[in-house]
């Protein structure tokens, strides 16, 4: 058999190669690095820690040379028939590109041993340190290169990790890690059903949304700033005395948000009663998860100019809007929202009753949770909220509020979350619950149909922002708590008794009223 027939039929052996062969090599990549790698473990938080992963040389060479003879085989060199080039020269070509395939490789699985190794149950994904250089400005405005410390996602990370040309390749990161705890008893957990029926006032907030999903920001030529305007201003933002960022055309809300990972508790109050044109000075502690290692615990200092405000226009109730929603009269509109609010007054009930249930657990379960909680499981606390809400048909921009709150001051509500989040977890993982793409497709079905909008044009939406597997966790937990009221002891209560429109809006209007203008400065 001539050379050329031995290349070709090693290549079609390489091309028939199952999924399990790959699998296998990665298993055998990752059980020589779990013995291979020393893993040094620092505890930086209460369920957070800090490793440290030291891939040796031999390993590393090992792997780059096993590398660079698989290119060999499939490398086109001009004056080379392919697969013959000389394994220096295909190094040499391709020893750079290899390099970096390689470190993601390292980075990736040298993190999986460790987490094995080390007999860890991460939560999520970790975030890896880098070192690289950020621009400063003092006050004399003037530009400096400062090396700063920060943690990003390994996409992110990888650019800023080198691949050392010798001695071991070494990398740090930061993860969450699951806590242990035992289970409560799980049957005949004391529920209460409330008596729940549709009155007028559900009717006005259902159309009041409905209105909302059809509203617009629209810009306003004269007044003041209120509660939950969107605004477009001058940002600055320092810390220490150092201007570390500055955007002419930034977009904020009057309300509490979170800017540049630090939450900005008490903005909307600052906000309200300026004008276009005004400065507001806004002092904020950065959290002590900040990815930027540098600013954790110090005061920034936010500078805003206003330039323009926009507030949210609702629709009347006129011809045109009913007749874009096929309803000839007001009156028939809202029979028809009384009969859809019935319809699911089901699931509304079915919700307090898993309030009741989700309560029991926290309550019967030990199980602590740091209250210097990160952003990121504050994220993911916010974003179970928001499906929450996008399921029950709530308009984007009541959601885009509630997200906001929740995002400057949720800490107390994600760790409530997150604990509920483990303990469904673990009754999923005992009673083997799960839920398919059939379940997960009604479910993103029900939201198109809430929403308006077409079930390709939402499922897409949901898989840009990670919503389907937070879509997927909040079934699975449904199904989960489905199974524990069904077990449980459940009484019949009355309802809870609803405040009256004008006993609200008297509560609304009886605060203090804003001050007017000028500069403010607040502190949180």
């Amino acid at each position: 058999m001539s050379d050329e027939e031995v290349a070709l039929d090693q290549e079609e052996q390489e091309a028939s190669a199952t999924p399990d062969e790959e699998l296998s090599e990665q298993q055998k990549l990752m059980a020589e690095l779990k013995e291979a790698i020393t893993v040094q473990r620092e505890q930086v938080g209460s369920l957070r820690l800090k490793l440290t992963v030291n891939v040796p040389r031999d390993t590393v060479d090992k792997q780059l040379g096993k590398q660079i003879s698989e290119l060999k085989r499939d490398a086109a060199i001009h004056g080379f028939r392919k697969g013959h080039a000389p394994l220096r020269l295909v190094e040499k070509r391709f020893g750079s590109d290899v390099g970096e395939q390689l470190k993601g490789q390292l980075i990736g699985s040298g993190y999986l041993a460790a987490v094995e190794k080390e007999a860890l149950k991460p939560l999520g994904d970790p975030l890896i340190w880098v070192k690289l250089k950020e621009q400063r400005f003092g006050e004399n405005q003037k530009p400096r290169s400062v090396a700063v410390e920060k943690l990003l996602p390994l996409d992110q990370a990888i650019d800023h990790l080198p691949m050392p040309k010798e001695g071991p390749f070494s990398f740090s990161c930061e993860l969450e890690i699951k806590p242990e705890f035992e289970l409560p008893k799980l049957d005949k957990i004391p529920i209460e059903r409330a008596t729940i029926t549709i009155d007028e006032e559900d009717v006005e907030v259902e159309l009041s949304r409905m209105r909302m999903r059809r509203g617009t920001f629209q810009p306003i030529e004269e007044g003041e700033v209120e509660r939950d305007d969107l605004l477009y201003v001058a940002m600055k933002l320092s810390v220490d005395g150092e201007l570390l960022e500055t955007e002419d055309n930034f977009d904020i809300a009057a309300r509490d948000i979170r800017v540049k990972g630090i939450p900005l508790v008490g903005l909307g109050d600052a906000l309200e009663g300026h004008e276009v044109g005004d400065d507001v000075t806004f002092e904020a502690t950065v959290p002590d998860d900040h990815d930027n290692l540098g600013l954790r615990a110090k005061t920034a200092k936010f500078e805003f100019t206003i330039r323009e405000i926009k507030r949210l226009e609702l629709p009347p109730i006129d011809d045109e809007f009913l007749s874009s929603m096929g309803i000839e009269s007001e009156k028939d509109l809202r029979n028809t929202l009384r009969s859809l609010l019935e319809s699911e007054l089901e699931r509304t009930v079915k919700r307090k009753m898993y309030d009741h249930v989700g309560q029991y657990l926290l309550d019967h379960t030990n199980l602590d949770i740091p209250e210097g909680l990160s952003q990121r499981q504050t994220e993911r606390s916010v974003a179970r909220r928001m499906m929450e809400l996008l399921q029950s048909g709530v308009p984007a921009t009541e959601i885009e509020r509630v997200r906001d709150e929740m995002r400057a001051k949720a800490h107390d509500q994600a760790i409530r979350d997150l604990k509920l989040f483990f303990i469904l977890e673990k009754i999923a993982e005992e009673r083997e619950i799960d839920v398919n793409e059939e379940q997960l497709n009604a479910a993103i079905s029900q939201i198109a149909r809430r929403s308006g909008k077409r079930f390709d044009r939402v499922r897409d939406e949901l898989s840009k922002r990670d919503g389907l597997t937070t879509l997927y966790l909040q079934l699975r937990d449904e199904k989960v708590l489905d199974g524990l009221v069904a077990d449980g002891e459940v009484t019949e209560v009355e309802g809870p008794k609803k405040k009256s429109p004008q006993a609200a809006k008297k509560k609304k209007t009886a605060g203090p009223v804003a001050k007017k203008k000028n500069t403010k400065s607040k502190k949180s």
